[in-house]
């Protein structure tokens, strides 16, 4: 060999044998799924872990009804107050703790005291002049508290705000609820919801999802809302929107009522709650109805909530408050059911948003068609997050191991680039390219979308620090080569 060739060669011996393993790369499709693609059984657009639903329409007797309803009221008025509470609905809080009041009172009073350079609790300071100073420093510490603090508030719905929210969030909680429970049904097809527990019905989306899911399947439907004025317009939509006209027949029948039965004597196969854990105004009673609706539970639970960091955080709640039931479940025997996470997480421990920095909640999104309110005609995009616990314990399965994708796959000139949850509790980048993979397993990464099970085996990391981070090892490698190469 050329001596002048030997340093390079050394070097490249020594970069080859000191390159770290990237697991990003290190996956391969599921060799059943593989199969099925390869003999035409399966359309990569179609594989089994795909959410079917894309755009969802209501149901064309809904539809009909919901205009009969709106026919009473100006169709501007209706459009714009609905914007308006649409978009009180988006930005929505839960209220604050009493721990937390305190807290920020402090903080604030603090914040004050250091500014005007004042303390009242100064002993050199007269008692008349303290007692003013006090009066005056409380004053403006509430201003503040006003200002900054957010102000929660009980929504109390009457027959017009009814009918602003049946206009505002009929359609998108339908669909969010459809594709939600399509889910459920393509993943688990034996299952039937016979009776069904609606928790804060609102107009009923949930039955009617429900319904168009599993048609004629739910014999018994139950619908708690705390407005007599939301569930009188939920059963005249039953009506066809004219309330002198007979109701949609139901085998066991279709119950409204105002307050949550306590009892656990009925169960339920569906328990439902949508939009609802921010009407609730305190942390003990949200686990307390939590703990009620999963005790009702027989079959599946569903919690949906906007898709905004404070919804993320209320059902993150009720998602770590049940696995909890769930462990001193298996503790301590049978007084509480078990259960697991059925969707989207394919894992029991905690979510590993929390944990990577983003402030990015763990939400999804489904396309629907809006109500026909004047010019509002356009498909549009819905941001949700929820969970779902099934009652029994997870079954290790194919499907089971797969993971799920929290954002659409970013397509690049040669590659692609998708972030999923892991069966293992992780997030995890993993990089699909036509060299390194087979033709099966880019077109599975290729044609997933945001929320689908990404049916591929990824391999484990055993050593986080023999893991490359940068974005192309590839990329990487040729920089490498010219710094070394310098000095020779």
């Amino acid at each position: 060999m050329n001596r002048r060739a030997l340093p390079v060669f050394r070097l490249l011996i020594r970069n080859l044998s000191s390159k770290k393993y990237n697991p990003k790369f290190d996956f391969e499709a599921d060799p059943d799924v593989a199969k099925h693609l390869i003999d035409g059984s399966y359309k990569p657009r179609r594989h089994p872990g795909t959410l079917d639903v894309r755009t969802v329409s209501l149901p064309d007797p809904l539809k009909e009804a919901v205009a009969v309803v709106l026919q009473d009221y100006p169709e501007k008025n209706v459009q714009k107050d609905a914007q308006v509470l649409n978009r009180y609905l988006w930005s929505r809080h839960a209220a604050l703790e009493p721990e937390e009041v305190k807290m920020r009172y402090h903080e604030v009073r603090e914040k004050i005291k250091m500014k005007d350079n004042i303390d009242p609790d100064s002993p050199d300071i007269p008692q008349e002049e303290r007692q003013q100073l006090l009066d005056s420093l409380q004053s403006k510490v509430y201003e503040r508290i006003k200002k900054e603090a957010y102000n929660w508030q009980a929504l109390q719905y009457d027959t017009y705000k009814s009918v602003l929210y049946l206009a505002a969030r009929l359609a998108p909680d339908f669909a969010a609820l459809v594709q939600i429970m399509s889910d459920i049904k393509k993943r688990d097809p034996g299952y039937t919801p016979l009776t069904m527990l609606d928790f804060g019905s609102g107009v009923g989306s949930s039955m009617w999802a429900a319904d168009h899911v599993w048609p004629h399947i739910c014999r018994e439907v139950v619908c708690v809302d705390s407005s007599s004025d939301m569930n009188d317009l939920a059963d005249r939509l039953l009506r066809g929107g004219d309330p002198d006209k007979p109701r949609l027949v139901r085998e066991g029948g279709t119950f409204f009522k105002q307050f949550l039965p306590l009892s656990n004597l009925l169960k339920y196969d569906l328990v439902v709650s949508s939009r609802s854990l921010f009407e609730i105004p305190n942390m003990n009673m949200r686990l307390r109805t939590i703990d009620v609706l999963w005790q009702k539970t027989s079959g599946y639970l569903v919690l949906v909530e906007a898709g905004t960091n404070e919804g993320y955080r209320l059902v993150q709640e009720a998602r770590d408050y049940l696995l909890e039931l769930s462990r001193k479940a298996q503790e301590e025997g049978e007084s509480n059911p078990k259960g697991y996470v059925f969707a989207p997480c394919p894992h029991d421990n905690f979510c590993p948003r929390f944990f990577d920095g983003s402030n990015i909640p763990c939400n999804f999104e489904v396309h629907y068609k809006p109500l026909a309110l004047g010019k509002n005609k356009r498909t549009q995009r819905e941001i949700y997050t929820y969970v779902v616990f099934k009652r029994g314990k997870r079954e290790i399965s194919a499907e089971k191991q797969w993971s799920r994708l929290v954002e659409d796959p970013l397509c690049r000139k040669k590659h692609l680039v998708c972030r999923v949850c892991t069966p293992s509790g992780t997030l995890r980048e993993v990089t699909a390219t036509k060299r390194r993979h087979s033709a099966e397993c880019y077109k599975l990464v290729r044609y997933s979308r945001w929320g689908d099970l990404l049916p591929v085996q990824l391999s484990e990391v055993s050593d986080p620090s023999n893991v490359i981070t940068q974005d192309s090892d590839e990329q990487s490698e040729p920089q490498e080569w010219i710094q070394n190469q310098n000095p020779i």
